[in-house]
This record gives C-alpha cells, structure tokens and sequence, in this order.
C-alpha cells in the first residue's frame, strides 16, 4: 500500500510454506514499481522487505545496539499501519469469497 493506504497491487498463489521476501519479489509491484507508484509514493513493508526509495520498512537494532526513541516510535506507527492492511486483506478475503 502506499503511503495514502490504497491498495495498487496484491498477489495470491504462492503455495505452501514462503517466505514473505521472496513472495513480494514476485509481484508485480515490485518488478513494475516505477509504473505503479508516482514519484512521491511509497509503500509500508514489515522487517522481510527491503528498503527501497519507493518502500518504506522498519528500523532493525543495530548489532551490539539499540534503536533509538524515535526509531522505536517509528517503528510501531508502522507496525500499526502493517496490522491494519492484514486485517483488511483478511477482511477482503472473506467476503469476496463467501
């Protein structure tokens, strides 16, 4: 989702047990991003996404470290808005095929 929460793209169909990088590298928005997004968006990814200019994930403790108060903040804002797309996918999921 980008950074205004719409949805422009989601991929099904990847069978049994994947991990969650390998599984977006195969969608479409991350092989078309530049067709996807404008220049000025972005997308929210949890800690298995990499960080691109277009894809914004959280801050990972630095070895022998600590994230910082800010980090820390930032990173459960961005855990809420993560949350907040699974359940509404799970949501979507559902009632599209109930």
């Amino acid at each position: 989702m980008p950074h205004n929460l719409v949805i422009v793209d989601y991929a099904l169909g990847h069978p049994g047990s994947v991990h969650d990088a390998y599984a977006f590298r195969s969608t479409r928005l991350y092989q078309q991003h530049e067709a996807l997004l404008p220049d000025d968006h972005w997308i929210w990814g949890d800690a298995a996404y990499p960080l691109e200019k277009w894809c914004i994930v959280p801050f990972k403790k630095p070895r022998n470290g600590r994230l910082t108060k800010d980090q820390k903040t930032f990173n459960y804002h961005l855990s809420t808005v993560c949350s907040f797309v699974i359940f509404l996918t799970v949501w979507l999921l559902i009632f599209i095929f109930i």
